[in-house]
Order: structure tokens, then C-alpha cells, then sequence
């Protein structure tokens, strides 16, 4: 059993079909585990194509998991029937990267909002729906006067509001944002973010925030995981994490991302997860990779208070 309010990840893999059986399956994400803690944020971090948002869909059953658990409260949400994923699902909610494309063309704000509600608390008075819809609207920076209008008419940070005020609608006690804020404009991605920051603060819940840009990450996050062709590679507290990161890929993200930070480059692009490398994923790119790195693939292993990293030669590597 977890604790109230714990999401626990294990042993979580995802595959997809390939064209013919002559192929082996895709393997998106590839025995994932991780906890998040009732008010924690946890970042997730990797470059495009990494499985970060396979893992998301995943853990809501958006799309399905060959094996592993999601538990929710002690539930395994991968083994509920319809009917008992709809009721958890006011306590798990999602913002997705595209902002105009997460939200029903055909449907005023009013009514994106509003339907939360039905699903939920359909016994809410119509009065008491319409006040619920315009204190939301407030808490998202968004007029009241908004709330006859559709997506189309919107900018995109304004259609983000919309949908971080949808999500928010059932109170839920976990929110999975994936890449929130890569699809807007520079100038209005700190403000979403800090919309964010503030509805977690004051709602005491719990946050998966995925993106690639390391900076977001290290602003919002307690704890940070890093993510490497469908793989946990290194996962710690995000203060230790970046003060000594220790797998040469988080190593080199953290580079790429500060030039005058001391770092291998990364070199090529990751290999396909068509045709994944043996061992190690990131041996292929890496310039301290060994033998020992392509004849198995390295465990998580904890090198100081919640720091792990999966690396066969992360003893060995420079300061």
C-alpha cells in the first residue's frame, strides 16, 4: 500500500506494435520506478524522443503498459475497470504541450471548464457551477468575461491557462505537465510557469513536470529524474543533482545548456528506439564508454542520500 497521496511508478514499461511480427516490438519506456510525494515536484528531464511523454500517457493509461504497476493511494490504476479509473481520475490530471490542441474547438470556455464538473459533481447547483468556473478563471488569469468565447480566439499562453484551469477544476492532487510551456512564446512561458508554481503551492499538490529545457526544471522541481531512450538513468534531489551530477549524459545536458560548464559534448543524435544499442543506451555517444558498458545494461545505484545513477563507470569519471 502507499500513502495517501503517493504516486509509485514500478517496473513500468511501454511497447508498441512494429508493422510486421517478422520485428520486435518498439520499446518506449523500459522498466521505469519512481515515487512522487504528496506536495513534491518532480522534474523529468531528457531531449525529444526520450519516452517522457510515453511515461505520462502511460501512467494515466492514455496509452497502454505491457508491465509494471501505477499505484495511486495503494490502487494499481493499470488493473481498474472503467469505472474505477473515472472516479481517480479527478485526483490525476494532465496539461498537455499544445495548447489550442488539447482543447474542444467546438466549446466555449465555459463549457471546457464546466465539464469537469459534470463528470464529477454533477449534483452542483447551476449557480454554484457558474461561481466555481468564474473563481477558476481568476486563479488562471483569465477575465470572467472570457468564458463565452472559444480556443480559436485565444492566444496560445491564454489557451494554456484554459487548460491548466480545466485541470485544475477537480482539485486533483497530482498534475502531470508535459512540456507546458515549449509550444509559447518566450516572453509569456515564465508567467505559465509561475502560474503553475503558485496553484501547486497553494493547493498542496503533487507535480510531474517534463521538459527538456534544464532551467525550467531545476526552477520548479525538488527532485529531478533523468531520462535517456525510455530509461531512468540518474535520479536526486535537484540541488545535488545539479552540483555534481554524475551520469556523463546529465553531465552533458547540463553542459549543452551552460557552455562554460566542464562537460563532455554530446556527439550525433540518440540512436533510434528502433534499434536500440546493447548495454548501456547512451555508450554509443559517450566518450568514457568501455567494453563493460556494450555487455550489460547498468543498474540504478545509489551513491549518497536519494542520489542514484545508473552508470557502470561513474566512479572512474573526472570531478
Amino acid at each position: 500500500m502507499t500513502p495517501d497521496g503517493v504516486l509509485q511508478v514500478k517496473g513500468l514499461s511501454v511497447q508498441f506494435p512494429r508493422r510486421t511480427a517478422a520485428h520486435p516490438p518498439l520499446m518506449a519506456v523500459l522498466d521505469v520506478s519512481f515515487v512522487v510525494g504528496p506536495g513534491e515536484t518532480l522534474g523529468l528531464v531528457g531531449e525529444s524522443g526520450s519516452g517522457k511523454t510515453t511515461l505520462a500517457r502511460a501512467i494515466l493509461r492514455l496509452v497502454p503498459a505491457a508491465s509494471g504497476e501505477v499505484l495511486w493511494q495503494g490502487l494499481n490504476l493499470l488493473s481498474m475497470d472503467a469505472t474505477r479509473l473515472r472516479r481517480q481520475r479527478r485526483d490525476l490530471q494532465i496539461v498537455f504541450q499544445d495548447p489550442l490542441a488539447s482543447l474542444d474547438p467546438r466549446m466555449t470556455v465555459a463549457d471546457i471548464l464546466g465539464e469537469p464538473l459534470d463528470v464529477h459533481e454533477p449534483r452542483l447547483t447551476a449557480d454554484a457551477r457558474q461561481a466555481r468556473i468564474a473563481a477558476m478563471l481568476d486563479q488562471a488569469g483569465l477575465s470572467a468575461g472570457l468564458r463565452d468565447r472559444y480556443p480559436h480566439e485565444f492566444s496560445g499562453g491564454q489557451c494554456q491557462r484554459v487548460g491548466i484551469a480545466r485541470a485544475m477544476m477537480s482539485n486533483p492532487k497530482l498534475l502531470i505537465c508535459d512540456e507546458p510551456v515549449s509550444a509559447l512564446d518566450v516572453s509569456i512561458r515564465g508567467q505559465i510557469v509561475n502560474l503553475l508554481v503558485d496553484l501547486q503551492r497553494d493547493r498542496g499538490m503533487a507535480m510531474l513536470f517534463i521538459s527538456h529545457d534544464l532551467a525550467l526544471v531545476r526552477h520548479v522541481s525538488h527532485r529531478v529524474l533523468v531520462f535517456y531512450l525510455g530509461r531512468l538513468i540518474e535520479i536526486a534531489p535537484r540541488d545535488s543533482l545539479f552540483a555534481a551530477p554524475m551520469h556523463p549524459y546529465t553531465r552533458a545536458l547540463m553542459a549543452a545548456a551552460a557552455p562554460d560548464r566542464p562537460g563532455q559534448i554530446l556527439k550525433g543524435e540518440p540512436s533510434s528506439p528502433l534499434e536500440p544499442p546493447g548495454g548501456c543506451a547512451f555508450r554509443d555517444r559517450c566518450t568514457h564508454a568501455r567494453e563493460l558498458c556494450a555487455g550489460s545494461v547498468p543498474r540504478l545505484e545509489e551513491i549518497s542520500a536519494g542520489h542514484f545513477v545508473a552508470c557502470h563507470r561513474w566512479r572512474e569519471l573526472p570531478d
